[in-house]
């Protein structure tokens, strides 16, 4: 029941993956709320309103006006603190502002391997520079048995293929590298890759892999693979809210990639004068490693009930709208 008189905000913490016909919640402890719909751009919207604490009868008017959503699909995301509700905006503003502070970069828990081969590819978004944390934390961890990152061109006006090969990552930075037997980059790293994770994502980028344009190695490796392919946009709200780039957005999930939903981050141009949050940042940066973590393995999970080992789609003529199932990583 959304109350006319409430406000509500999506929680800080919960990441939203969307693809063609499915959202995922991913909350802190890992467990995840499987959302089946047939207008993820509209939940994308509604993600992108809720980042700002939402009158009740602003949100119930916007549900029924332009987003074709049902409003009873709200309830078990309320129950399930995916859906913040208060009665002033003092208490959700205060929520989310915490997200600025009680952030956790590393994670070096030592945890059972998770995928056996997992490419990240780092583009030219500023928050490339940030992801380092990320990565090491992936290896410390013993997440995947063998990792290989991918840096396109621009990302490397951020951060640098020393930097991470210094740690022991095969760093790749072009189609035409050789080495350790590989001769075809793209062909051998998108045949075993179990999952491949663009994070941060440019608009560029997502126009490239929207197009199928194989003009990198990035874009060439994700047209080499049937290994889901998990998508984090990284720009500022005006360019994520470009039609141009909605609609490369939306193709990409439906090819069946799965686009983490941007939350909040500072704005690159406003850090030093003013610090101003701004919407489209990275959709896990504030959870740290452990939401990388987690995200990665909810896709991986849906991702094999959807297409099974042999990359065929299972299809269930009876799924429901809302599969109210939260289910515990393993």
């Amino acid at each position: 029941m959304i109350n006319a008189e409430s406000y509500y905000l999506r929680n800080p913490d919960i990441v939203a993956v969307g693809t063609a016909e499915h959202y995922l919640f991913i909350n802190v402890d890992g467990l995840v709320l499987e959302l089946h719909t047939q207008h993820p751009a509209h939940w994308s919207y509604l993600m992108q309103t809720l980042m700002v604490p939402t009158r009740g009868d602003t949100l119930r008017r916007q549900l029924s006006d332009s987003l074709a959503i049902d409003i009873m699909d709200l309830t078990p995301l309320r129950e399930q603190g995916i859906l913040l509700e208060a009665s002033t905006t003092t208490e959700l503003e205060s929520r989310r502002d915490d997200v600025f502070t009680n952030n956790q970069g590393y994670h070096f828990k030592r945890g059972k391997q998770q995928c056996a081969h997992l490419v990240v590819a780092l583009t030219g978004s500023i928050i490339a520079g940030f992801m380092a944390p990320v990565i090491l934390s992936l290896c410390y961890t013993g997440f995947h048995s063998q990792i290989d990152l991918i840096l396109t061109e621009a990302a490397q006006r951020f951060t640098t293929r020393d930097f991470f090969e210094f740690y022991g990552i095969r760093t790749w930075v072009n189609a035409f590298d050789r080495r350790d037997g590989v001769h075809v980059p793209h062909i051998s790293l998108g045949q075993s890759a179990d999952c491949l994770l663009v994070m941060p994502a440019s608009a560029a980028c997502c126009q490239r892999l929207a197009h199928g344009a194989c003009s990198d190695l990035l874009s060439m490796t994700v047209a080499a693979t049937t290994a889901p392919v998990i998508i984090a946009p990284a720009m500022n709200t005006t360019m994520w809210n470009h039609a141009a780039v909605q609609r490369n957005v939306q193709r990409l999930r439906d090819d069946g990639m799965y686009v983490i939903e941007p939350t909040l981050i500072f704005s690159a141009v406003e850090l030093v004068h003013q610090g101003t949050p701004m919407y489209g940042g990275l959709g896990t940066f504030w959870r740290g490693a452990l939401g990388v973590i987690h995200t990665l393995i909810a896709v991986m999970n849906h991702h094999r009930r959807r297409y099974g080992s042999h990359g065929v789609e299972q299809v269930d003529p009876a799924e429901p709208g809302l599969r109210g199932i939260l289910e515990a990583q393993r």
